[in-house]
Parts: structure tokens; sequence; C-alpha cells
């Protein structure tokens, strides 16, 4: 049970992060408003496995009472993040994958429409990392994924240093969340859409997705400094 939870919580990211390659390689002109459709309800499914980490954890720590094993949870979870983003990078898995998923979402909630997927983006030429329009993209990205991240996943290890605080930990976690997701709404969706409708962006969509394998392997590095 507690391996699936830590499964559960990595595909979620792994999900949020995935939606913008579909978002890229997946094109047909006739059907782009229904293809986004799509593309937001597998979105939204990121929620529902969200849902199945947070209650396991919460048993774990309010009935089980076991801060070793919530803190080996909250270690594989991270690993599973980063192991699970790496596929991003391989290019034929994930035009396979953004394929896959349109099918099974037309099948399930379009009654089969036809779809022809008519351009699939070639890889863009080289951009620098070093520009500073990009290191402010990395920061912020880095940041919105941390503050996202680290208020889900930490709040049960913290919830053992400050066993009476726990709605306290509870709002401040929520609080931290609501900035890190307002970072990703406000500066990162903007500009990664906008990209996306110029047939660019996949330099910026790589730069992002470094930018949360960072994030979990920071989280990685701190649940050891804390243990």
């Amino acid at each position: 049970m507690y391996l699936i939870a830590a499964l559960a919580y990595a595909f979620s990211i792994f999900i949020d992060i995935s939606v913008y390659y579909i978002k890229y390689y997946i094109q047909d002109n006739k059907n782009i408003r229904y293809i986004l459709s799509l593309i937001n309800i597998f979105q939204y499914s990121a929620r529902a496995f969200v849902l199945i980490f947070v209650p396991v954890m919460s048993y774990l720590t309010e009935t089980v009472k076991d801060k070793n094993k919530v803190w080996e949870i909250t270690l594989i979870t991270h690993v599973f993040v980063v192991l699970f983003l790496l596929l991003l990078f391989h290019t034929k898995f994930i035009l396979n994958f953004s394929k896959f998923i349109i099918k099974i979402l037309n099948v399930l909630f379009g009654k089969s429409k036809k779809i022809e997927i008519i351009h699939f983006k070639p890889v863009e030429k080289n951009n620098s990392v070093f520009k500073s329009s990009t290191l402010l993209f990395f920061s912020v990205s880095y940041l919105a994924g941390f503050l996202f991240s680290f208020s889900i996943s930490f709040l049960y290890i913290f919830s053992f240093y400050f066993p009476t605080k726990a709605l306290m930990l509870s709002s401040f976690a929520q609080i931290i969340n609501m900035f890190g997701a307002l970072l990703l709404i406000l500066f990162i969706d903007p500009k990664i859409m906008s990209l996306i409708d110029k047939e660019e962006g996949l330099f910026e969509i790589k730069v992002f997705t470094i930018s949360r394998i960072l994030v979990h392997i920071t989280l990685v590095i701190i649940l050891f400094l804390i243990k």
C-alpha cells in the first residue's frame, strides 16, 4: 500500500509535466480545441493520484505513528519522481505516450472522433542555458516546483516534530502550495503556451523538466539532512 502511494504521487507529477510535451507534439488543426480538452482531462487526473498519496501518509502519521516509515515513503516518492521524469527526455517514448493518451481519451470521452495527428514538430535549434531569460525561467520553475512538492510531501515529517501543531502545519502547507501554484499559473504556463502557439517551446519545456528533477533531488538531500 505504501509503495502504491509513492508511485501514485510520482505519477501525478509525471502527468503534470508530460502534459506540456503532449501539447507540444500533438497537432491537429481541425480539432485543436477538442484535443486540448482531452489533454486537460488527462492533466486533471493528476489530482486523483495525489488523493491516493495523502490519505496513506495521513494514516501513517496519525494512526501508525511511524516516523521512520514516513521518511522512507517520502524518500521513495521523490526517487520515483526523478525516474519518471527522466523518461520525458526519450523522444520516442514521449511521442508514443502522447499518441496513446489521446487515443484512449478519445475513445472514452469523445465517442472515437476521428483525429488526424498531422504534425510532430522537429527538435528546435540549440538555445543557450546561460541567457538571463533562460536562467530566470529556470529559477522560477525551480522555486514553483520546490514550493509545491515540499508543501505536500514534507508536511507529514514535520508533524512529528510539532505533534500539537497539526492544523497550523496544514494551513502553512496550503499557503506554501498556493504560492507554488501561482508561480506556475502566472509565469510558467503563459510562457510555455505562448511559445507552443508559435510552434516553439521544446527547449523551455526541457528546462522546466530539468528544474523539476533538480527539485526532487534537492528534496532527497534535505531528507537525509533532517533524518
